[in-house]
């Protein structure tokens, strides 16, 4: 069942500048960015129109910061919308 809840909508640029924000957050992280977001076609079952967000770091990744970037893209994914022009 497709559970389709209003979310705020934010351009590609909004959106990076937040899910960054939301990655400040975590020290361990330091030296990471989100860069880019993939937009979906139609929503999935989530009810969201983006499914991720390219990550670029001046290091490898330690498992703990990728659990960090994947759970700041699900908390973000399920609060905003891609506004689409």
């Amino acid at each position: 069942m497709t559970t389709a809840t209003a979310r705020p909508a934010l351009d590609k640029t909004r959106l990076l500048e937040l899910l960054n924000w939301e990655l400040a957050a975590y020290s361990e992280c330091q030296g990471c960015r989100f860069t880019a977001i993939r937009s979906l076609r139609k929503r999935d079952a989530t009810g969201c129109n983006w499914a991720d967000a390219r990550i670029d770091s001046d290091h490898w990744l330690t498992v703990n910061e990728q659990l960090i970037l994947r759970q700041v893209i699900d908390d973000t994914r399920r609060e905003y919308d891609l506004r689409r022009h």
